[in-house]
């Protein structure tokens, strides 16, 4: 875990991050390397010494003799000369009689805690003094030369010359691997800089284009790596298309819309311009009236529809909403005009409270709209009800009303932008059920429109259906 934290560094570069989870993976290579080529360097070093160290002591052996039931060592200058000569370590050797007298050698070696066999030697480390020795003991058998008992050889040396070859060894096994591990990390990271010319191509591909530019890139002769990428980025091509297509088409159906009324008052006030009669010049002033009224109404519904945009909704503040005192207070506001055309609005709530993660004003503009679309398009006499109950597990707000209602095959189309039913009578600019569905999706509900009574296929009923993912508390 330290190793991970040392070699990782915080960076967002994609080259950077492989080459650090390459090092995680080849330091720790490393690491095992080395531990295993000091013991692969330690052992043979020992085993190359250790037999050399033994021939010596079979030379030793080869000098005891037994005369005359005595154990004695006839040991030429030159071959002790040639023993004890070693430019690199100091040479000990001893040679004992059954009983571990010392016969021949140095004083103060060590015996082996456990002693060979006949025949047979053990090799062992012991100290002599500060100097640290690695010793061979042989066990000669007197029999072989009509003798009795054992004789045992010792004889060592200190490790300079092993160790040097171990360090030797351990340079041999290591140096090619770090030399290769430098190599591998040169050539990964050329390979990565060959891979990310994709990512370099994809990204000229994408500056070249023109804002509205908005076809598929292609994703088949791409890297395998890149496709899923360029499929998502064609995915939101495609819904950037339709987004600026409806865009399009609303600009232009608002321009068309904003286009009538105006035309309107300017008929309206060149006829009062040429009447010179007062009565006249009021109608026509009473028309101008009705007209800026329209116009303002317009103006109102496409700014509300643009707040109840996605992308407008992301600035708004979503807050805890009670939807109970939310309801009374919008259907109070629109009693004076219901009174106004005879029509009877009140409100049925079969809940205490619901709260949920929403925006008060638009919340306020959705009741607003569904609330001005049954007053607006009821003849007088007709009852509008405001909603809030469960129905399956679900929460639903609903405007009702016992009007005409709207034909099914009009159902779905009312919810289109600038779409207005035939043959009504009341102005509008069809806007009115677009703000609601959209303001409805901002707050994770859906909306549904149907007859208030189902068997004559009449009234029409709005509801609100909100999701288990805007309750907040019910």
């Amino acid at each position: 875990m330290k190793l991970k934290q040392m070699i990782h560094v915080k960076t967002n570069s994609i080259r950077q991050k492989l080459l650090n989870w390459l090092l995680i993976l080849l330091i720790p290579s490393l690491f095992l390397g080395t531990i295993s080529a000091y013991y692969l360097a330690n052992y043979f070093a020992n085993l190359a010494y250790d037999r050399a160290l033994f021939r010596v002591a079979l030379a030793l052996a080869d000098q005891v003799e037994v005369k005359a039931g005595v154990m004695v060592v006839d040991l030429p200058d030159s071959t002790l000369n040639l023993i004890e000569y070693d430019p690199e370590d100091w040479v000990y050797y001893q040679i004992q009689d059954p009983k571990h007298n010392i016969v021949f050698g140095d004083e103060g070696l060590v015996l082996p805690k456990v002693m060979p066999k006949p025949r047979e030697s053990v090799y062992y480390e012991t100290k002599l003094g500060n100097r640290a020795l690695h010793m061979v003991a042989f066990n000669l058998p007197l029999a072989d030369l009509h003798g009795k008992g054992n004789a045992t050889i010792l004889i060592g040396e200190t490790t300079t010359k092993r160790d040097k070859m171990a360090h030797e060894i351990i340079a041999i096994m290591l140096v090619p691997q770090i030399v290769l591990i430098i190599l591998v990390i040169l050539l990964v990271n050329l390979g990565i800089q060959r891979g990310l010319i994709s990512l370099d191509k994809l990204k000229n591909l994408i500056l070249k284009r023109l804002p509205t530019d908005t076809h598929p890139l292609e994703e088949k002769n791409a890297p395998e790596e890149l496709q899923p990428l360029l499929h998502a980025m064609n995915e939101l091509l495609v819904k950037e298309k339709a987004a600026v297509d409806e865009r399009r088409h609303f600009l232009a159906n608002a321009a068309h819309q904003l286009k009538t009324p105006l035309a309107g008052l300017k008929i309206q006030a060149e006829a009062a311009l040429r009447e010179s009669d007062l009565a006249s010049i009021q109608h026509a002033l009473k028309q101008i009236s009705a007209g800026s009224d329209n116009l303002a109404r317009l103006a109102n519904q496409l700014l509300s529809l643009a707040r109840a945009e996605p992308e407008a909704n992301l600035a708004q503040s979503f807050v805890t909403v009670d939807l109970v005192p939310l309801i009374h207070e919008v259907t109070a506001e629109w009693v004076p005009i219901a009174l106004e055309k005879n029509i009877d609005l009140g409100v049925s709530c079969q809940l205490q409270q619901f709260k949920i993660s929403g925006n008060s004003v638009l919340l306020q503009e959705l009741l607003n709209n569904l609330l001005d679309n049954a007053i607006r398009y009821n003849q007088a006499g007709a009852k509008v009800t405001v909603c809030l109950s469960l129905e399956h597990h679900e929460t639903v707000l609903a405007v009702q009303d016992n009007g005409l209602g709207i034909a099914t095959q009009e159902q779905q189309k009312v919810f289109e932008r600038f779409y207005r039913v035939l043959g009504t009578a009341q102005s509008g600019c069809g806007l009115g059920l677009a703000i609601v569905r959209e303001i409805a999706h901002q707050h994770h509900a859906r909306v549904e429109l149907g007859f208030t009574n189902m068997q004559k296929s009449q009234g029409t009923t709005v509801k609100v259906i909100f999701s288990e993912n805007a309750n907040l508390m019910a």
